[in-house]
């Protein structure tokens, strides 16, 4: 009798701990993209005007002038540049300071007790003109100057006496101003026309920031940018620069993986005006947490830990996760009341508070459930469930930070080509979509911050 109650305490306690064969859910992914984020990407030029003062004074030097009967009038006249031009810049405008040394020579009749004395005479003074040049840009990217007379002062002013008598010589010296004037006028116009090439370095710009750009090796991420528009902004000065801002209004992809193809190219749009600066750029960018990673950390939660639903427990003893139809599959192998393997599923999400991910509708799968409802009933309640669940959030501070840094690394100083360089600092960050890849939770996520497309330098 005693064997007889020995044997079948043995065989409950054999069946109470049945070893549980489950089948798992086929592995299988949804294809995740990051949706292409509408940016307006800030290109800016400056114009160097020291550097400009250098080409104008290259361009214009010694003998600048020399005209003969002037006005129909026995006059001629030489105009040298005796220093080199000073030039300001405010916004649109450009001021000239322009020393010269003026030569005239010219007849005059003197009467002087009643004797009339006529001769030519010579006379030099030194004056400083100033100019004003409006700059602007045509359709067809082309920079537009209009260059005006803003007046002049005379440094020395030329004088003559003949035999006690007076010459009026600044007159004489006014009207070969005038005719000089709309000489230098041109002159400077021609010299700004043919400097600054505005449409070939926009043109440039705009052809190269369509290529592809590697943003990181390690994670072989690429950015490509397929440009939309180009707005421009009123010039604006800051020291001796004068700046030019372009919004280039573009679709910015951020892509995983091979070099992602270049598009059709888009052929550079007429230039338009818009009364404000540019906008701060935004980039859609994804991080990628490896399953392995997610289930180190939960197993350094979960593993050994022990759950009870009334008089039954469960002991995890390993843990690994999977996706399937996008949603994640946990596999749990467990001991305790129930002996073997078990999964569950759930939707991963992004809980803003916490900065973590979170695991929500947690539910036994199909072949699981069809399972635990002849072995493990009680499993199917929910509560344990609902018990394991918090311990696998998993905090995404560190990853998301080292994305933000990976991109800024980028942007501190990338060339595109040669003096041309993406510059700038990505400040915020909001996660905006969880998905499930290969291998991988990607979280995909929004940069905001101020990124110009910089021309280091306009060669004259």
């Amino acid at each position: 009798m005693k064997r007889i109650l020995c044997s079948l305490c043995f065989l409950l306690l054999i069946a109470s701990c049945k070893t549980t064969q489950i089948e798992g859910l086929a592995e299988s992914y949804i294809p995740a993209e990051l949706s292409p984020s509408i940016s307006e990407l800030p290109l800016v030029l400056e114009l160097d005007v020291k550097k400009l003062e250098t080409a104008i004074n290259s361009k214009m030097t010694g003998l600048l002038y020399e005209g003969n009967n002037l006005s129909d009038k026995d006059l001629s006249v030489k105009i040298w540049k005796v220093q080199n031009f000073s030039v300001f810049i405010n916004n649109n405008e450009i001021t000239y300071r322009v020393p010269l040394k003026v030569w005239a020579r010219f007849a005059w009749k003197v009467e002087k007790l009643g004797i009339t004395l006529s001769d030519q005479y010579e006379a030099t003074g030194s004056i400083a003109l100033i100019y004003r040049t409006t700059i602007s840009i045509d359709n067809n990217w082309k920079l537009v100057s209009k260059t005006t007379s803003s007046g002049y002062e005379w440094i020395e002013s030329p004088k003559l006496s003949v035999i006690g008598v007076k010459i009026p010589v600044t007159p004489i010296a006014n009207i070969a101003l005038s005719h000089f004037d709309k000489m230098i006028n041109d002159q400077i116009d021609k010299t700004l026309s043919d400097a600054v090439d505005l449409k070939k370095y926009v043109s440039q710009m705009w052809d190269e920031v369509q290529k592809p750009i590697l943003m990181s090796e390690e994670n072989n991420l690429w950015l490509r940018i397929s440009p939309k528009d180009i707005l421009v902004s009123p010039f604006t000065t800051k020291g001796n620069k004068l700046i030019l801002s372009i919004a280039l209004y573009a679709q910015l992809e951020s892509i995983m993986g091979a070099q992602p193809a270049t598009f059709t190219k888009v052929e550079l749009p007429q230039f338009k005006n818009i009364a404000r600066q540019p906008q701060q750029f935004n980039l859609n960018i994804g991080a990628d947490v490896t399953f392995d990673k997610i289930a180190e950390m939960a197993k350094k939660q979960l593993v050994d830990k022990s759950f009870a639903e009334g008089n039954k427990t469960i002991t995890i003893n390993d843990l690994s996760l999977y996706s399937s139809a996008g949603k994640a599959v946990f596999v749990a192998d467990v001991t305790g009341s129930l002996k073997g393997r078990i999964y569950f599923t759930g939707k991963l999400v992004y809980n803003p508070a916490k900065n973590a991910l979170e695991v929500s509708e947690p539910e036994f799968d199909m072949k699981t459930r069809s399972t635990l409802v002849k072995s493990a009933n009680w499993l199917l309640h929910g509560m344990i469930l609902k018990k394991i669940t918090p311990y696998m959030s998993y905090p995404l501070t560190a990853d998301l930070e080292s994305a933000k840094a990976e991109a800024n690394k980028m942007l501190s100083n990338y060339q595109i080509y040669d003096g041309v360089n993406v510059k700038g600092t990505l400040d915020s960050l909001a996660v905006t979509n969880v998905n499930m890849v290969s291998g991988a939770v990607r979280i995909q996520a929004n940069l905001k911050g101020n990124v110009a497309i910089k021309i280091e330098e306009i060669r004259f």
